[in-house]
């Protein structure tokens, strides 16, 4: 919670990308980056705000975000998540690499290679921390 400022400037990011859009003329390249950076930040940032909101003012969501259970589902639905992602993809790469779209593919088959690395150090990092 101590860090709950920051994403405000997320959102301040957003809305000066989409002020760029709007005001300057770009190629269209630039508007679409602009744009999704705009999505992403102010959304995710937004969402944070209000998460951060709540949990210092709403006990019963305080409660139910902390709650052993909800942590536990979380964990498992996370784990899963992975796992699919990982062969999404994986089948992406494949279809890349089939229309010779070369560069996405290398990209993605490097990132499905070093995913469950980077999982491991991440496990082993979260186990002799808790």
């Amino acid at each position: 919670m101590k860090n709950n400022k920051i994403w405000y400037l997320g959102c301040l990011i957003g809305i000066l990308s989409l002020l760029v859009v709007f005001l300057l003329d770009l190629n269209k390249t630039l508007e679409i980056i602009l744009t999704q950076v705009f999505a992403i930040s102010f959304t995710v940032s937004y969402v944070k705000i209000i998460h951060n909101k709540m949990l210092k003012e709403d006990l019963d969501y305080r409660i139910s975000i902390n709650d052993e259970r909800n942590e536990k589902i979380r964990d498992k639905v996370n784990a899963t998540m992975s796992a699919i992602l990982m062969v999404l993809m994986g089948i992406i790469a494949i279809i890349s690499m089939s229309i010779k779209a070369y560069l996405p593919a290398i990209f993605l088959g490097i990132s499905v290679f070093i995913s469950p690395l980077i999982m491991i150090f991440i496990s082993r990092y979260y186990e002799s921390r808790y």
